[in-house]
């Protein structure tokens, strides 16, 4: 992946990561914190109430020229990596389709994370 196609993502960053960390912070007890990680665009420290500690992470992983895709997923304590969604460089959640194309997910990227984060905090 070149310079000019990282820079694709570094465009809308600031935003994007801004709005996701207002959406956790609406939980109570919910501390967030920039987390300087190798390899990530940015990362997110987030601690809860019980002092559990995941880091969110957004990576991107190069696909074509023409598809730049980037990967939002929480890293728990075993170092295990929970994907969220995959997001184009607009920061829309993207899938996968059977014929290999990428397409617009109807799910809204803070709620994909939510949802991820909710099932790392279940018992089950």
């Amino acid at each position: 992946m070149d310079q000019r196609a990282l820079m694709m993502f570094e465009k809308g960053m600031d935003k994007f990561v801004k709005s996701l960390k207002k959406s956790l912070q609406k939980h109570e007890h919910v501390s967030v914190s920039h987390q300087s990680m190798p390899q990530c665009l940015e990362s997110l420290k987030v601690t809860d109430e019980g002092d559990n500690e995941h880091v969110l992470r957004l990576v991107v992983v190069g696909c074509t020229e023409k598809t730049l895709l980037a990967r939002l997923s929480w890293l728990d304590k075993m170092g295990k990596d929970h994907v969220c969604c995959y997001l184009n460089t607009k920061f829309e959640a993207v899938k996968r389709k059977h014929n290999g194309l990428w397409v617009k997910d109807k799910h809204e990227p803070a709620d994909m994370c939510l949802r991820v984060w909710t099932c790392l905090h279940s018992p089950i």
